[in-house]
């Protein structure tokens, strides 16, 4: 549910001053920068990690303003009144080329070099922040001593029988792989996925699909598959190792995870845009981009992060797997943007069907 702009403002005026007391109750004398993401726990490990931290070390206030909404962004982009400095979001608000909307990263002050060997380098308007997947998920109790262990096994209905759970609501966030899912296990090499034979894909999850169940909420998967009523599922690392943490009967397989980045864009015009191109800074430096994993399952789209060997097991850049089992990047910003119109009517018959 929105906020009203009273609850809005009062949460805001208490995390600011929440930070700059972190900031051991600086002056402000360094200005202000207002972080914008989709709040809940991810926010919460956000501020532990990196907003704190860069607070006190800097004596910036940092202001939370929450959730993330593009078309807020636009809103204000447009009437010319941002009051939002930098922002998560997906690689579909445009981090390529949205330069009517974004402001352009300046890597004298982001170490955008830091990044180019990973598997999300920084984009022109948008620093990747972190990464998270979508894995093959199963559910441990159904399969104790035979456990499946690629996608392979997610379609061999015959050695692994039971439902299978996977994401379909729209083609926004390309379906959390699915389609390039099936293309590789239909024998599409990974470096030669886009663009995506769709059909070719859709007749592959044919061969299974009386055993789909297609849900249309990213929390469902794991609860599908700890029930039992799917013994597998197309879900996301971090929901799956909270479940397993709280004594829940699901395991994953890293083969092939489907990995995704969120950025941090900065709005053209933003009130702050010196302070927030320091605080990307703060956040993608080597030394800070591996501490979220201490707090939450995601990884660091830096390849030269440090990252708590604690921590590593459950973060998914810290088990990439070689050869065959590498992740898989989706083309969200380039392929799936120019034909999720289409798609999303194709898509829609095909569950239909």
């Amino acid at each position: 549910m929105k906020r009203t702009t009273m609850i809005r403002s009062a949460a805001v005026l208490v995390t600011a001053l929440t930070l700059t007391a972190c900031a051991g109750g600086g002056s402000g004398e360094g200005g202000t920068v207002t972080y914008t993401s989709y709040g809940g726990v991810a926010e919460e490990a956000i501020t532990k990690a990196w907003l704190e931290p860069f607070a006190e070390e800097t004596g910036i206030e940092v202001v939370t303003d929450s959730p993330t909404e593009y078309s807020r962004v636009q809103q204000m982009v447009e009437t010319g009144q941002v009051i939002w400095d930098v922002v998560q979001a997906g690689e579909d608000i445009g981090v390529r080329s949205n330069s009517d909307l974004l402001t352009e990263i300046d890597c004298t002050v982001v170490d955008c070099k830091s990044f180019e060997d990973g598997l999300f380098p920084v984009e022109k308007y948008g620093m990747p922040v972190l990464v998270f997947s979508v894995v093959m998920t199963y559910n441990t109790d159904v399969f104790k001593g035979n456990e499946p262990t690629t996608w392979a096994d997610f379609f061999d209905v015959e050695k692994f029988p039971g439902k299978r759970a996977i994401y379909g609501k729209a083609v926004t966030g390309g379906l959390n792989g699915i389609l390039e899912i099936a293309l590789i296990q239909d024998g599409v090499p990974i470096d030669d996925l886009y663009p995506l034979d769709v059909e070719r894909a859709l007749a592959k999850l044919d061969t299974i699909k009386d055993d789909l169940i297609i849900y249309n909420d990213f929390s469902e998967c794991t609860t599908l598959v700890a029930t039992g009523e799917a013994v597998m599922g197309n879900c996301y690392n971090g929901r799956v190792n909270i479940a397993a943490e709280e004594g829940q009967p699901v395991g994953l397989s890293w083969s092939n995870q489907v990995q995704f980045a969120d950025y941090l864009v900065i709005p053209k015009g933003a009130p702050n845009t010196e302070n927030a191109m320091k605080l990307l800074a703060y956040i993608g430096a080597n030394e800070n981009n591996g501490r979220l994993g201490e707090f939450i399952a995601y990884g660091p789209p830096n390849p030269n992060a440090a990252v708590d060997p604690s921590a590593a097991d459950r973060l998914p850049t810290a088990n990439d797997m070689e050869g065959d089992d590498r992740p898989i990047k989706i083309d969200q910003g380039g392929w799936w943007a120019e034909n999720s119109e289409t798609l999303g009517a194709r898509w829609a018959d095909w569950k239909a069907s």
